[in-house]
């Protein structure tokens, strides 16, 4: 397979966007919610990709401008036999070539320090979004825009006073009843429509649920489990509760 040097190229000028996406997707880290894949042609993916780009080179652009500014009349900065400005290299392609048998002139250390320059936006827009992320403004609309219905629950669960309660009736029977399970919250997935796609149970309990006549009996089994996974195409229903401190919830 030859060497692609466009698509090389290419990659290392998305390298910053690539990173501000990244930097978002672990910033929005959470323990009570597993990150759902993201979705195949996300426009705001592509956009995240697109602008993170754009911004991490024109901050990279503009720092070897300044650079240039301020050596040319200071006269105190190290020559080097190559264009410093990988940018400019880049635009004007052949024409940036040295005299002689072109490339093969350059200095050894040039290829090291354009490569560099093309890797260092990626490194600071990647940073600068994690940054970012963990601000609470910036996570709340990034979670808005992933949980939608759930993200004032897992705000207010956040805080050490609040907690979720799930109740979750399976499809599984036992003497005409259905099994279900009674627990804290532990982890949740959601699939593309934002529902309930696994749920896992800590400090589980056990019990039946028999439909008689029109009327709805629990029957409490003396059974408990400490961690328990359960899939939403297993259940017939889940529902959930928010407890803790009435004042803070409101």
């Amino acid at each position: 397979m030859s060497f692609s040097y466009a698509l090389f190229l290419v990659l290392l000028l998305l390298a910053p966007g690539f990173s501000v996406w990244a930097g978002l997707r672990l910033a929005e880290y959470n323990e009570l919610v597993s990150q759902a894949p993201e979705r195949p042609n996300s426009t705001f993916s592509l956009l995240t990709i697109i602008f993170g780009a754009v911004a991490g080179h024109l901050v990279m652009a503009t720092l070897l401008a300044a650079q240039e500014t301020f050596c040319t009349p200071a006269d105190i900065c190290t020559g080097v036999e190559f264009d410093p400005n990988i940018y400019r290299v880049i635009v004007a392609g052949e024409q940036a070539e040295p005299a002689g048998n072109g490339f093969a002139d350059l200095p050894g250390w040039s290829i090291p320090y354009w490569l560099l320059s093309l890797l260092l936006p990626a490194i600071l827009t990647g940073a600068a979004a994690f940054r970012l992320g963990t601000w609470r403004l910036i996570r709340r609309l990034r979670e808005r825009s992933v949980l939608g219905w759930f993200q004032p629950w897992i705000e207010r669960a956040r805080s050490s006073d609040h907690f979720i309660i799930a109740y979750v009736v399976t499809g599984m029977t036992h003497d005409g009843a259905y099994v279900a399970y009674e627990g804290v919250v532990a982890n949740v997935a959601l699939d593309d429509n934002r529902a309930i796609a696994m749920i896992v149970l800590d400090n589980c309990d056990r019990f039946l649920v028999r439909i008689d006549g029109g009327q709805v009996t629990r029957i409490d089994a003396p059974t408990s489990i400490g961690l328990i996974q359960l899939e939403a195409r297993n259940c017939l229903n889940i529902a959930l509760e928010l407890l803790g401190n009435p004042g803070a919830m409101s």
